[in-house]
């Protein structure tokens, strides 16, 4: 789905009939948000046995994260996308569909076809642009060894002695989605050596 910058609506008032004519889903919605959240990114961005993906990065939190920057996500959003695979699902909200369900309902909610009231086809589909984004952008920005401590202007604080200033490293420790999707990342010390080695004798060469 492309990125629109339409759909300020929010579901607070739709959240009650949010139910597209199928059985009310009575649920707590105690942890609402990050439920939802981490659903749907283990969702675009699956895990499986020898495969990571975004659920293999929740020890890292990787979902409190997400959230940080996703204030447009209200407890009545996460309640209401959560409710609205009922009608669609017997009765099971999102988060209790497994993981290829999951996936059917976000593209039943690309597609919209099957969802008569464009004003809440509207908010779900904006809920999952927003969270399609925030997601993406976290998880291919080599989170969590994108995450390093800052002063309050915002500078990267470096540990003593280190004057290398790789302030976004890609190791080995565990794959992210710079490994996944190929992408390097700064070039170690020792790669940067080895590079200025390679060039001075090219440079001498000539």
């Amino acid at each position: 789905m492309k990125w629109s910058g339409a759909g300020s609506l929010t579901l607070g008032a739709l959240a009650p009939r949010l139910s597209f004519g199928g059985p009310a889903v009575q649920e707590s919605v105690e942890t609402g948000r990050h439920a939802l959240v981490a659903a749907m990114g283990d969702t675009l961005i699956p895990s499986d046995p020898g495969d990571p993906g975004y659920k293999s990065l929740e020890p890292y939190r990787i979902t409190d994260e997400v959230l940080k920057k996703l204030d447009g996500l209200s407890d009545a959003d996460a309640e209401a996308f959560n409710t609205s695979s009922a009608a669609f699902f017997g009765g099971r909200t999102f988060l209790q569909l497994t993981q290829s369900q999951r996936a059917d309902h976000l593209r039943l909610i690309i597609d919209g076809s099957k969802v008569s009231d464009k004003a809440q086809l509207k908010a779900l589909q904006r809920i999952y642009r927003q969270v399609r984004a925030r997601v993406f952008t976290v998880f291919y920005q080599n989170f969590p060894e994108n995450v390093i401590p800052r002063d309050e202007h915002g500078a990267p604080i470096l540990k003593p002695g280190d004057k290398h200033q790789i302030t976004n490293p890609n190791t080995k420790e565990l794959v992210t989605g710079w490994d996944i999707s190929g992408f390097r990342g700064s070039l170690t010390w020792e790669e940067e050596e080895e590079r200025r080695a390679k060039f001075k004798k090219i440079s001498w060469s000539e």
